[in-house]
């Protein structure tokens, strides 16, 4: 058994290293590192036994129970590692192959019943198995390793697993529910590995299904005789609800940690030009628009003042990982294009801005596509693209609030 074990894990470790190899280009600078990465959650499934007596008895199939607690970490959208524990218990009785042999009461297998002794037939038996498991699980997303899309809701995770695993048997027979013997606490050294494909159902939600077998050394998990066992491993299938979260402080610094906020390139919308990177510049959410004085002579004592008018452009807000103008925003676009109707001569800067979870390169290019996306739609509805000009502020360290800090705003700038 150690020797298959042994071979299982050097299979495992030559399989990982060209995955591992992939992962780690995804993986970001050592001066940017991931936040909002961490991740827990409960898991909860049905274990199936298999060793002499295993799950699938001759008698019928003996369901048992797991539950337990997982967290972890994801260094990279393909790669992630996480500490688990669960507790549980396993039903088991005789299979066809071994329902003629007869248990003695001195813990040892016959053949046949021994004159002088109690027993009692492998096949009037069963058995409850109590487990606990504690281990390291290498989660590997196959599907952002080979096809890369940080929009993707589902996930498919080939996961190695090495655990110490604890058992304790306890033998009854079928009929009248009596204990014959009541084995000793064992510790296996576990090594197998899960198959789990998940759904993000929100920002922080995850739903996963999941199963996968774990082989374990030493004495069997039923407590039987060791004979004709051959097999002694654990296959679970459940479900995993997992929550991520962590720390995403405000930072002045273009080293603030941030968690990724994906978003995959917008194509070019026709007719408008390719906006070049800009200066970058601040914005006041509200703009005060005062139209210039009229000049007059020195000598002229009484001197008219205009009346100052003022324009105050609503913000346009964006739901996280998106550039996409929400329904709810378009009576304050069509606000916005009243108002440059109203003063044909009068130009305006879009300016973009996310919120702090990102990177410092990715919100950028998100910012600008928000303000481009909030252009193309007014010159859809008739402004000229000449009166437009977009910028990208990229991430608003000064806006607390993240719903408020995805905006696009808009600011005068006068045509002549």
């Amino acid at each position: 058994m150690r020797k298959k074990l042994t071979g299982y894990i050097s299979i495992c470790l030559l399989l990982l290293l060209p995955i591992l190899a992939q992962a780690q280009e995804s993986l970001p600078p050592d001066d940017k590192p991931l936040s909002g990465r961490w991740y827990v959650g409960i898991q909860g499934g049905i274990p199936f036994g298999f060793a002499t007596f295993n799950s699938f008895g001759e008698d019928k199939t003996r369901l048992g129970y797991s539950a337990g607690l997982f967290g972890g970490y994801r260094f990279s959208p393909v790669l992630s590692l996480e500490a688990q524990a669960a507790w549980g218990s396993v039903g088991m009785s005789a299979s066809e192959c071994c329902a003629a042999y007869w248990l003695g009461s001195d813990g040892n297998r016959y053949l046949a019943p021994a004159l002088g002794m109690e027993g009692w037939d492998y096949g009037d038996l069963y058995n409850k198995v109590s487990t606990q498991r504690y281990g390291l699980q290498l989660n590997v997303d196959v599907l952002q390793l080979f096809s890369p899309n940080p929009e993707r809701r589902w996930t498919l995770e080939v996961s190695p697993l090495l655990a110490a695993v604890g058992t304790k048997a306890s033998v009854k027979t079928i009929e009248g529910d009596n204990r014959v013997m009541r084995g000793d606490n064992n510790w296996h050294f576990g090594a197998g590995g899960n198959l789990s494909a998940g759904y993000r159902i929100s920002e922080n939600l995850l739903l996963e299904v999941y199963s996968g077998i774990t082989w374990l050394s030493g004495n069997g998990m039923d407590g039987m005789p060791k004979h004709v066992r051959k097999e002694n491993f654990i296959w679970e299938s459940g479900l995993k609800l997992g929550w991520t979260f962590g720390k995403c402080g405000k930072k002045t610094t273009a080293s603030t940690i941030h968690s990724v906020e994906p978003l995959a390139q917008q194509p070019h919308t026709p007719g408008l030009p390719a906006e070049p990177e800009e200066e970058l510049v601040t914005v006041e959410p509200i703009v005060t628009v005062e139209p210039a004085q009229p000049q007059q002579p020195k000598e002229t004592e009484n001197v008219t003042e205009a009346e100052a008018v003022t324009i105050e452009f609503p913000a346009i807000y964006f739901v996280f990982n998106s550039i996409s103008i929400a329904p709810g925003e378009t009576a304050k676009m069509q606000e916005i294009l009243t108002l440059l109707r109203e003063n044909p001569d009068l130009g305006i800067t879009l300016t973009g801005w996310c919120d702090n979870r990102g990177s410092v390169a990715v919100n950028k290019r998100i910012s600008i596509q928000r303000a481009v996306a909030v252009k193309a739609w007014l010159v859809k509805n008739g402004i000229s693209a000449d009166r437009i000009r977009t910028l990208g502020e990229g991430i608003d360290y000064n806006e607390p609030d993240a719903g408020k800090a995805r905006r696009v705003e808009a600011g005068k700038e006068d045509k002549r």
